[in-house]
């Protein structure tokens, strides 16, 4: 499956000397996070929302005056166009990005391909493999059978409902009555895209990301230290009870259209669950699938080669059953060297 067949063609780009100003005001109306910055229809580099808040408004520079080439943290990792999906998603964690510009053979721009779209097309494709693999072949494990088979089972046995107190990790929080600034530079200190904002009672009453500043603060010129994160924040949140199934948490995220969720205790932030968490999770799924369909197909190669093994030795033995009464008892020492010979060979399938 190579990278250009699925790759958006339609890039939302910037270029390297607009101001970040511009630049946000474009992800704000284009419902984008993130730019590719094209020179001459050379891809230089990817702008994120990310990159906006922590090289601008936490380091206290105007927009206005701070061009996108400086607020680039790296410059642009590429993937061929004629290169599979399993390449660009390893390309994606060695390199640590979620986007890839897709590049011709002259390495021209020709498309984005994000870690989110090749995650969905490599599930669709090995659950669809899954499907035709258990259909195929015989679950063996339902018999009765053990080892192996046991393994293979797991793929028709229902999985048990997790909770999500199980992919809880640090929550930061933060007062409704800080300013967009300081919120800025907390992200930028703890490494983190998401904040849960709390009342004075600490409970949670609102969730504020990266974007919320770029699209609520740097796009409409409004003041980082005279903007308060409550009016910039998600209010009220969506919240899961850490006793909730993990299913429910996926469910609720793509009928919120949200990537994360904080996870809640007598109404205070306890932990927060995000995409990126259940993108861990899938990948740990697929990879047991994975084995499970190998584990499969293994038991039932084996099976077939012991069948036709034991029905050889059978007609061997039958054989040598017919020498013994043939020759007598002066065969003896000849046919117990033959007895060892195929059951050596059984022994050894």
């Amino acid at each position: 499956m190579p990278v250009e067949d699925y790759c958006q063609r339609a890039v939302s780009s910037a270029a390297p000397d607009e101001t970040l100003r511009v630049a946000a005001q474009r992800m704000e109306s284009e419902g984008v996070g993130s730019l590719v910055v094209m020179e001459d229809g050379w891809p230089v580099g990817v702008l994120t929302d990310r990159d906006i808040v922590l090289r601008a408004v936490a380091e206290e520079r105007d927009p206005d005056d701070t061009p996108v080439a400086s607020a680039l943290g790296r410059p642009a990792v590429t993937v061929a166009g004629d290169a599979g999906l399993g390449e660009a998603l390893d390309l994606m964690k060695r390199k640590r990005v979620r986007r890839l510009p897709v590049v011709d053979a002259k390495g021209r721009g020709e498309g984005i391909i994000a870690a989110d779209d090749v995650v969905r097309l490599l599930a669709e494709e090995i659950t669809a493999l899954a499907r035709v693999t258990s259909a195929q072949l015989p679950v063996v494990a339902s018999a009765g059978a053990e080892g192996a088979g046991g393994a293979a089972a797991g793929l028709e046995a229902p999985r048990p409902k997790r909770q999500v107190e199980h992919y809880q990790r640090e929550v930061h929080c933060l007062r409704s009555d800080t300013n967009a600034r300081g919120l800025a530079q907390l992200m930028k200190v703890r490494s983190v895209g998401c904040v849960v904002v709390t009342s004075d009672g600490e409970d949670a009453v609102g969730v504020v990301t990266d974007r919320d500043i770029v699209t609520r603060v740097v796009a409409p010129g409004q003041d980082p230290d005279g903007t308060l994160v409550s009016t910039i924040m998600s209010a009220p949140p969506v919240t899961a009870q850490a006793t909730e199934p993990l299913q429910a948490v996926v469910a609720k995220m793509g009928d919120h259209g949200v990537r994360r969720i904080p996870i809640l205790s007598g109404g205070q932030a306890v932990g927060i669950v995000t995409y990126d968490d259940l993108l861990v999770s899938f990948g740990r799924e697929l990879a047991e699938l994975g084995e499970a369909v190998r584990n499969e197909v293994r038991h039932e190669q084996l099976g077939a080669q012991f069948e036709q093994t034991r029905q050889a030795a059978e007609s061997h033995l039958r054989d040598i059953g017919g020498q013994i009464a043939e020759l007598g008892a002066d065969s003896v020492d000849a046919v117990r060297k033959e007895l060892e010979g195929v059951w050596e060979r059984i022994r050894g399938r």
